[in-house]
């Protein structure tokens, strides 16, 4: 039986979500002129022959929000390709999109070692700056630099959608204790700054999970960071939310979850997990 590495569905009029085997979810923004690919999974199965003879579109560049592997595995295939990616990534993609790291996080979907794509050296990246914009005809797409699950990690404001791409960058669980994550401290500035931008969007989408999120997500991060440099958060158990890290010993959520649904128990959306050394910059 062939196996179904994706799935999509429209979005909007101009952004294709496209799903890999993994669930993480990648981006099509189709415009008049130009089609731009923002992230490319995992790196199981061809992506590029997906967007090409499923949905007949042919991609003119790609931007990666950062450099984790569930983002920027499938990159190898477009790599003749414009690719931007915050150069302060560089060190971490290659490390982190190692075939084997890649493999190892997809036998659990039963994928085989040669369905997984080779890796490239992020190097070939053109780097991706704060409010950089990219114009595809009749939609343009603008960076937002949000340093804090990586170093380098930068949102994508769809300007014409009034849609933003928060990513990895702001979410239901913001992953802050990782090699490559900055502190609470510096990710709290970061969002302060986000917030400049609140009037130039209407709608939240993200990479994984329901991959979308209220405009209230943004203050709820945000009270989650103050929390933690306060020392007045939840200090709560991750139990089993984080698969990889469980086994980890000094990871905490901001907010105490619901340990079957990892909802909040306060039924607001927006948390972060982090540990003792990354609260404040160093």
């Amino acid at each position: 039986m062939m196996k179904n590495y994706f799935t999509s569905e429209n979005y909007s009029d101009h952004i294709i979500r496209i799903k890999g085997i993994d669930t993480t979810a990648s981006y099509l923004v189709v415009g008049k002129d130009k089609t731009c690919l923002i992230d490319t999974g995992m790196g199981a199965g061809s992506l590029k022959d997906y967007i090409e003879k499923q949905l007949n579109k042919k991609v003119d560049f790609v931007i990666l929000t950062h450099g984790h592997l569930d983002h920027c595995g499938g990159i190898y295939e477009f790599k003749d390709l414009p690719i931007y990616m915050n150069h302060l990534d560089i060190e971490m993609g290659n490390e982190s999109n190692a075939v084997e790291n890649r493999f190892k996080s997809l036998q659990k979907h039963g994928i085989e070692l040669n369905e997984v794509q080779p890796n490239i050296d992020f190097s070939i990246t053109k780097d991706l700056k704060d409010n950089d914009e990219f114009d595809l005809g009749d939609i343009t797409l603008k960076a937002i630099y949000t340093p804090g699950h990586t170093h380098g990690m930068t949102m994508i404001l769809i300007k014409e959608e009034r849609t933003i791409l928060f990513g990895d960058g702001c979410g239901v669980g913001v992953l802050l204790f990782l090699p490559y994550s900055t502190s609470v401290e510096e990710y709290h500035e970061t969002l302060i700054n986000l917030k400049k931008h609140e009037d130039e969007y209407d709608k939240i989408i993200r990479n994984h999970g329901t991959c979308e999120s209220e405009k209230d997500l943004l203050d709820n991060v945000i009270e989650c960071c103050e929390l933690i440099l306060e020392r007045k958060d939840d200090k709560a158990d991750i139990y089993d939310a984080l698969p990889l890290h469980k086994d980890e010993k000094g990871l905490y959520y901001a907010k105490a979850i619901d340990p079957k649904t990892h909802n909040r128990l306060d039924g607001k959306f927006g948390n972060i997990c982090y540990s003792e050394d990354k609260i404040y910059r160093k």
